[in-house]
């Protein structure tokens, strides 16, 4: 899978799971630019336009939870059609149908899985929802 020069916007507050992530898609060409709690992620995130994906972590230690954040950034036009997904390590069963019922375009349960992460990222960059 080819993610060169794909440009993922990634909201995750722990360091090893952002540096986890940002090292698997950057190994496959992927430019990544992170934030690392529910404060301040608009600015940060229109500074980072044009972007090919949103990651967001739905447990944030901020107050502000990943539902939070989609829901501002779905008010936000520029962001029309830009594919949203779910990370956490949260029971897939009690979020998957909360995800999909705010309009996110998958999830993906933490820990990740090295070999399949990548492709994951590229097939929903491609349209295809996960869950």
């Amino acid at each position: 899978m080819d993610l060169q020069g794909k440009r993922i916007f990634v909201v995750e507050d722990n360091i090893g799971n952002l540096t986890i992530t940002k090292t698997l898609l950057e190994a496959h060409g992927a430019l990544i630019a992170a934030h690392r709690s529910g404060h301040d992620v608009m600015p940060h995130l229109k500074s980072f336009l044009p972007v090919d994906l949103i990651i967001l972590d739905l447990m944030l230690p901020s107050g502000i939870t990943g539902y939070d954040i989609f829901s501002a950034i779905r008010n936000e036009h520029e962001f029309d059609g830009v594919p949203i997904i779910a990370m956490s390590v949260i029971d897939r069963s009690k979020v998957i149908p909360l995800a999909k019922g705010r309009g996110f375009s998958g999830f993906i349960s933490k820990p990740i899985n090295f070999q399949q992460f990548p492709k994951q990222i590229a097939d929903i960059i491609a349209g295809v929802n996960i869950w």
